[in-house]
């Protein structure tokens, strides 16, 4: 939701965000408050709620780089989703979520995200593959010259997930 100054009406403050980082002109960071329904009953936040962390960074980096259009409609769908977790978030008033760009293809690219407290506790680290989509056709499409050239304004060094 947009409020009528063009804002964001989530429940976090939107000057807030700014890139971070020994990346900083690659990162897009924004803080998000850790609320009472993120905590599970084992006192910690809750595994989903990371993915949805990552999702509101992930938005918030579109909308900032012109994706979204009708709207709240993106010109992309994500294709996969992954999440390694480090620490619990337990103690947490606010944490931040940085996200930038590690791979860039003719249809997809990929963004990278980190989930960490205000000492510089890494909570969690992450990946999402998002496809350039048409919505009318129903159909994957090449990424317009425009968002590569945005995309690749954020390329950064990918997360380094453990082995398994």
């Amino acid at each position: 939701m947009i409020s009528h100054d063009g804002r964001s009406l989530f429940c976090y403050d939107m000057e807030a965000s700014h890139p971070i980082g020994e990346e900083s002109e690659v990162k897009f960071s924004i803080e998000l408050p850790v609320q009472f329904r993120d905590i599970d009953v084992m006192g910690h936040v809750n595994n989903a709620t990371y993915l949805q962390y990552m999702e509101t960074a992930r938005v918030e980096l579109a909308r900032h780089l012109g994706q979204l259009t009708d709207g709240i409609r993106p010109g992309f769908i994500v294709a996969s989703a992954r999440c390694e977790f480090k620490t619990p978030i337990r103690d947490e008033r606010r944490i931040t979520v940085s996200v930038w760009v590690s791979r860039i293809g003719d249809h997809s690219w990929d963004l990278d995200y980190s989930i960490h407290g205000p000492r510089g506790v890494e909570y969690a680290i992450g990946r999402t593959s998002q496809v350039a989509y048409d919505y009318n056709t129903g159909s994957a499409v090449q990424i317009s010259r425009r968002v590569k050239r945005e995309l690749t304004r954020r390329l950064g060094t990918p997360v380094k997930f453990r082995e398994i």
